[in-house]
């Protein structure tokens, strides 16, 4: 909705960086992702507020340091342990108790915080200078926006893993925006979309024997065909 869709690649790029230097301090996985999804978004608030290049190029910018320091420290590694190997190419083993808990947890704190002031949010979304012009901190919530989604792609990468994490922010929204017509139906239809399709085929890959988040994007990529050969037809009628 912000177009700025790029921003997850960036984001999950600049902690993969976090996740190299937790595994070669041991250290835990959660604290470097909590402090390295917060250093990203102050870095991209700052950078894209001096104005001085386009916000496409900062958050490429960020993209590429991030995952060049990342390569760069996993050097010093013996061996490229199971943990990173997960990280990037994910295992359903990976994922622990403790994991889904903290995700439950992050989505409540998400939910609660978008009940109180998804209004402001939307505002903030639809139009700028009209939120501005209704009293409203657009600045303040364009930072806690990138906090929030920091943390998010934080906390979701053991689950989504580093090279795949964008398309399950990105492919259902866009799937929503194209059947969608008003941004409530926006939202359901990305919600349902992503949920439908990931239970789906997550049986389907399991009796394919397939790689399961590459085949459940692989079929994202269908549903969001799909989406357009069924908008392409109403507009021929």
């Amino acid at each position: 909705m912000r177009k700025e869709a790029n921003i997850t690649h960036s984001i999950s790029n600049f902690l993969f960086l976090g996740i190299a230097i937790s595994l070669i301090l041991n250290g835990n996985y959660y604290v470097y992702a909590f402090l390295f999804a917060i250093i990203a978004s102050i870095v991209i608030y700052f950078i894209e507020h001096t104005g001085l290049i386009t916000k496409e190029s900062t958050k490429e910018i960020i993209s590429q340091t991030g995952m060049a320091w990342a390569i760069f420290t996993l050097w010093f590694l013996d061996t490229l342990t199971l943990d990173i190997n997960n990280f990037l190419f994910w295992s359903i083993l990976f994922i622990s108790e403790q994991d889904i808990y903290i995700m439950g947890v992050l989505f409540l704190f998400i939910y609660l915080f978008w009940f109180l002031f998804g209004r402001n949010f939307l505002a903030v979304i639809i139009n700028e200078d009209i939120a501005v012009s209704r009293g409203i901190k657009v600045s303040i919530y364009n930072l806690v926006f990138l906090l929030f989604l920091s943390l998010f792609i934080g906390m979701s990468i053991k689950i989504f893993w580093v090279l795949l994490i964008g398309a399950f922010l990105v492919i259902p929204a866009n799937i929503g925006k194209i059947l969608g017509n008003s941004i409530r139906s926006v939202f359901i239809i990305s919600l349902v979309s992503a949920f439908s399709w990931v239970i789906l085929w997550l049986f389907s890959s399991y009796f394919l024997w397939t790689s399961t988040w590459a085949t459940i994007v692989l079929y994202l990529i269908w549903g969001f065909l799909i989406a357009l050969i069924l908008k392409s037809t109403k507009w021929k009628r």
